[in-house]
C-alpha cells in the first residue's frame, strides 16, 4: 500500500509539472494577442476614417471647389489631423482613356479632362501600422436614366 501511494504522489507531481508548462506557454501568448488586437483596432479606425472622408467627397458634385484638381500634375492635396491620424486627400485629373495624368495637365477648369482620381490616405501620426488608401474616380458625365 505504501508503494502505491508513493507512485500516485509521483504521478501527481508529474501531472502538475505538465499542467504548469502548458499554462505558462498559453500565458506567454497573451501579450502578443493583446498587441495584435490593438493593431487591428487601430487599422479598423483608420479604415473607418478613410471611408467617412471618402463618403463626404462622394456626396459633392464634380465641380465643387473642394474637389479642385488644378495645379501641378500631382493634383491638389490636403492634409488634416483627426485624433491620432493624418488624413490626406489627393485629387488629380486623369486621362479617361489611360487613367493616368494627361501629358498636358489642365491649369484651369476650361481644360478639364472630365475624370478626376481621388485618393484618401489615412495613417497614424506616429507611423505605427499600415497606411490605408482608398481610390475612386469622379466623372463629370452623368449616368443616363433607365
Amino acid at each position: 500500500m505504501r508503494s502505491q501511494s508513493a507512485l500516485s504522489l509521483v504521478e501527481l507531481m508529474v501531472s502538475i509539472v505538465i499542467i504548469t508548462v502548458a499554462l505558462s506557454g498559453i500565458i506567454a501568448i497573451f501579450p502578443y494577442i493583446i498587441q495584435k488586437n490593438v493593431r487591428i483596432q487601430m487599422q479598423n479606425q483608420a479604415v473607418n476614417l478613410a471611408q467617412n472622408e471618402w463618403e463626404k467627397l462622394r456626396a459633392l458634385s464634380y465641380y465643387d471647389p473642394a474637389l479642385d484638381a488644378t495645379g501641378s500634375s500631382e493634383g491638389m492635396s490636403s492634409i488634416k489631423a483627426v485624433d491620432n491620424f493624418l488624413i490626406r486627400v489627393t485629387i488629380k485629373y486623369v486621362d479617361p482613356k489611360t487613367a493616368k495624368a494627361p501629358r498636358n495637365y489642365p491649369t484651369d477648369i476650361s481644360h478639364d479632362t472630365g475624370l478626376k482620381e481621388i485618393t484618401v490616405s489615412v495613417k497614424r501620426k506616429d507611423n505605427i501600422g499600415a497606411q490605408v488608401n482608398l481610390v475612386t474616380y469622379f466623372s463629370k458625365a452623368r449616368p443616363g436614366k433607365a
